[in-house]
């Protein structure tokens, strides 16, 4: 088996990497709809306050991305999943919540005897029941959320739904079955604010009609198995068979930290991940483990796992690439899946069997190398992000049985004019048997 990918397709070019090397024209996130193909590009700062759907541009295309037109936002009502009743659900990203007005309690009023049970009055925060901190020096607090006020102890997520005999979106929020769904609050200085909770992957119909989505826990969780606290991320997938009017929490996977080499301590633990139903009934799950604020490392391995039992059990997370940034696998109409994942350079490779268990040669779609000589001015002192000249962040839309849409960011594409924007680009990925 092996891939090919066609040339480049521009979708849009923004700002050029030296007024804002990161943010903004960053995060393509594609759509299929009824007549085309969506995606939505993040054109704002890179932080829990700006992604929200107000800081995205809309592009369609009607020719499998060979042309791309802008569209108003309000196309993202046909971006959601079609459900078995026909009607359409779409998770929107929603920002962080300013919670400095309120008054947090501070952990010199912890003693042997405080009862970490008992709720919060409204306007106050109890004692944390975890903490921990990133590089800066921000202090990450985690919360139960059902010791919190009533405003903050609600489990759900806000959903549009567009009924099948209706063209108006209405809005709606999606109760959680959740156990010690955790709250973070990230503390700077004077600056206060909250995690906001909302699913982070794309949702899919398992093989016994439920429908499944993935997510990740704050910056620091409570185990929902365990009720300890951890200040590692971990990954999850929510399970509906309402039509997405509930979901519950079906899967989760804790980080093992062991200080080995398999699961060292310095490390983000297992947040952006994917999942696909392979064509044997066994079910693979990739996960990222860097993060930069976390450990000071823009890369670190992705892991892999499987279950055959629709997600009982997995096995043991085994690292599958040396890097891995946002995890995406599709899987083709004929039942091939394939996978993206990136940071530094981009790779995609496609599942050889229907097991999950062996995988094609990666194609390397960006390289890994610098790409600092690239840039309209070359600077001095080469960052990470000047080095590899992306955000790294690509997605994969399947289109038949051949071949996907990969959707990527280059920050040194140039212009009509020769001069190097932010863009954000896709190519058709061919797999070739």
């Amino acid at each position: 088996m092996k891939l090919k990918m066609s040339e480049e397709k521009l979708i849009v070019q923004g700002i050029r990497p030296e007024e804002q090397l990161w943010g903004a024209y960053q995060f393509p996130t594609p759509y299929k709809t009824d007549d085309g193909i969506v995606v939505s590009v993040h054109v704002t700062d890179d932080s829990i306050s700006h992604f929200r759907q107000d800081a995205k541009r809309w592009f369609k295309s009607c020719d499998n991305g060979e042309t791309w037109f802008e569209v108003d936002s309000s196309v993202s009502a046909q971006c959601g999943i079609k459900l078995r009743n026909g009607d359409r659900l779409f998770f929107p990203q929603v920002g962080s919540i300013d919670v400095s007005g309120y008054e947090f309690t501070h952990m010199h009023y912890m003693t042997p005897a405080t009862d970490m049970t008992e709720p919060a009055p409204e306007g106050v925060f109890p004692l944390q029941d975890g903490l921990t901190f990133d590089m800066n020096g921000t202090v990450i607090m985690g919360y139960n959320a059902e010791r919190l006020a009533p405003e903050f102890s609600k489990k759900q997520w806000l959903a549009y739904r567009l009924k099948s005999d209706s063209d108006e979106l209405t809005e709606e929020y999606v109760s959680l079955d959740w156990p010690y769904l955790t709250r973070v609050v990230y503390i700077n200085g004077d600056v206060k604010i909250m995690r906001p909770v909302f699913p982070h992957g794309r949702a899919k119909y398992a093989p016994d009609g439920s429908l499944w989505i993935s997510t990740y826990s704050g910056d620091g969780h409570i185990n929902p198995e365990t009720g300890r606290y951890s200040p590692y991320y971990s990954a999850e997938i929510l399970r509906s068979t309402d039509n997405g009017m509930s979901f519950k929490l079906h899967c989760h996977m804790e980080y093992p930290a062991d200080g080995s080499k398999e699961y060292p301590y310095l490390s983000g633990g297992f947040s952006d991940n994917d999942f696909e139903f392979m064509s044997d009934g066994s079910v693979v799950w990739f996960l990222r483990s860097a993060w930069f604020a976390r450990t000071g490392y823009e890369w670190a391995p992705m892991y892999m796992c499987r279950s055959t039992d629709l997600g009982k059990t997995w096995s043991k997370p085994q690292i599958f690439s040396d890097t891995g940034i946002y995890p995406s696998i599709c899987k083709l109409t004929d039942g091939t899946a394939l996978i993206c994942y990136a940071r530094p350079g981009i790779f995609v490779t496609a599942c050889e069997n229907y097991s999950g268990t062996k995988w094609c040669e990666p194609l390397e779609v960006m390289t890994p190398g610098d790409r600092s000589h690239l840039a309209n001015i070359v600077p001095d002192k080469i960052k990470f992000h000047d080095w590899d000249g992306a955000c790294n962040n690509p997605q994969l839309l399947a289109l038949d049985d051949n071949t996907a849409l990969i959707f990527y960011s280059d920050f040194y594409y140039p212009d009509s004019a020769g001069v190097k924007r932010k863009s954000i680009l896709c190519r058709k990925i061919t797999v070739e048997r």
